[in-house]
This record gives structure tokens, sequence and C-alpha cells, in this order.
């Protein structure tokens, strides 16, 4: 029963939180250090809202969540905030502070949240990039890859955004062009995702098919302990960008077949007939 319960969370549609003042005070210093390995402080913190299109057919149909990213001494961190919260509930349960019983409408909330599917992990010094992810199911992933070397053009035109007097650039990024604005006066080389490189924190980045959009809405320089974390070995299994990529694709082509392959999990007929295939648009095309 519980595990139809956890296959009918994953297969519904779900809500995405609006842009919103996120409340970071309930999460800091929360992490249940037996599932997670913590590299180091953010001194920095930044919200971006996050605003993608689940079909490639219908660009205006977006859906939006709020995203993170953590900058410390030598590591990156970018992940959803309904991710954040819902790892803080789940140390939270998992050291005796909380209940399943109440905490469980707080996990359903923050788990539907979730409209960014990674956790990455950027080690600056050795510019690799450590992925973390799910392919649809319930099983998290984790691959490693270097960091992509985005060739930028800086371009004519300015724009304002959160307060900050933004520049304009383009670049190419797995099979999608992308203009981003970036404030000089913040001189913090980094960005959204997998997004880095420009002389400035980078404020906002779009696609030009209008799929997916980043846009700064918060920063702010970390007081206290906010760690920038990885989940455990044990909490993952060790594969390669491709190899996850074809299991998202193969889940989105039949969610059910998908999720019931390996014989873990079981539905009835009567529920797999109301599962249809999801759209494919995922924000990396190549």
């Amino acid at each position: 029963m519980k595990k139809n319960i956890i296959l009918l969370i994953l297969l519904v549609s779900t809500t995405c939180l609006s842009a919103q003042t996120l409340n970071f005070s309930q999460l800091e210093g929360r992490w249940d250090s037996t599932k997670t390995v913590q590299y180091e402080p953010a001194q920095y913190q930044i919200v971006y809202e996050y605003k993608f299109a689940k079909d490639a057919k219908y660009p205006n149909a977006k859906r939006t969540a709020n995203t993170i990213l953590r900058i410390g001494k030598l590591y990156n961190m970018f992940i959803d905030y309904g991710q954040l919260t819902f790892d803080s509930i789940s140390a939270s349960i998992s050291k005796g502070e909380s209940q399943v019983t109440s905490s469980g409408p707080k996990l359903i909330g923050a788990l539907k949240s979730i409209g960014f599917r990674e956790l990455i992990l950027l080690n600056r010094e050795t510019k690799n990039e450590f992925i973390q992810c799910k392919a649809g199911g319930l099983q998290r992933y984790q691959y490693e890859e270097n960091a992509p070397q985005l060739k930028w053009e800086l371009l004519q035109g300015d724009s304002t955004i959160a307060g900050y007097q933004c520049q304009k650039a383009k670049t190419r990024l797995f099979g999608r062009d992308y203009i981003a604005w970036y404030a000089p006066e913040v001189e913090l080389p980094y960005g959204p995702y997998k997004f880095c490189g420009l002389p400035g924190l980078i404020f906002k980045v779009q696609d030009t098919e209008d799929n997916f959009t980043f846009t700064l809405t918060g920063l702010q320089q970390v007081k206290g302990y906010v760690p920038i974390y990885m989940y455990d070995k044990s909490a993952v299994i060790k594969s390669t960008r491709k190899t996850v990529r074809q299991m998202y694709k193969n889940y989105c082509a039949d969610p059910v077949k998908a999720l019931t392959g390996d014989g873990s999990i079981t539905v009835s007929a009567d529920v797999a007939a109301t599962v249809n295939a999801k759209p494919y648009n995922p924000i990396e095309l190549e």
C-alpha cells in the first residue's frame, strides 16, 4: 500500500510554489549528517525564480518554482527550495525532533513544490560537477562531469533587475542558446544551474525558445551555518549522464513501465490505465 501511495504522488500532476519571500531560518543547521555529506558553510545564498515549460509545444504554459544557489569558499551548490525544505523536515524526523504523522502534509507539500530536479555541486578548484537526481522514479542517481566551459559573447544592451544595472551576454549550453543578464557590480562570476564565467553575478538567464528562465529574486550574505551538501553515497547509485538521461526519457514515454520494471513497485491495471506518457522537454537537449 505504501509503495502505491508513493507511486500516485509521483504520477499525479503537481503544483509549484509561486515567487514569494522564503523563510530560510527554519532550514538552517537541521541536516542529518548520516544521510548527507556537508562540505562547507555557504557565504552567499541567492534565490532564483525558475519558470519552465513541461511541454515544448506550449512554452507559455509554464510552471514556477524557487531555486537556490549557495556559494562557499571552494564549492557551489544549486538545488530546489522545495528539496531543501523536504530534506530539512526529513532530518528533523530522523533526529526525533518531529513526528511523521504531523510532518506528513509538510513533506508532501515540499515534494509537490519541487520544480528543479537536480542537486548540483561544483568543485571550483577541480572544475568538476557532481549531479544527483532522480530519473522519474524513487531512486536517486549520481554522476560526475567536467564543468561546462562556456563561451560567452558580450552584447550591447542593459537592463535593471532587482535594482542592479545588468549587462547582456549570450552562450550555448547542451543544445540550447541562452541570453543572460549579469551585474558587474556583484563580483561573483556565477549563476543558476550550470551557468558561470561572466564578469559579474548572473541575474537572469533565458533560452531563446522561451522554455526555461531563471530570474534572481533574492541575494544575501549568509549569517550562521548554512551547509553546502550532497546526499551520502548510501542514498545514491553511481551512474553516467547518458544512462540517467535515457532513464528519464524512458520514464516520460511510459511512466508505469519505468517505475515498475524492476518489480519493486506494483500498480493495478486500473491505475495504470489512467497514466499517460509525459512530455519530454529536458533542459539539456544533448
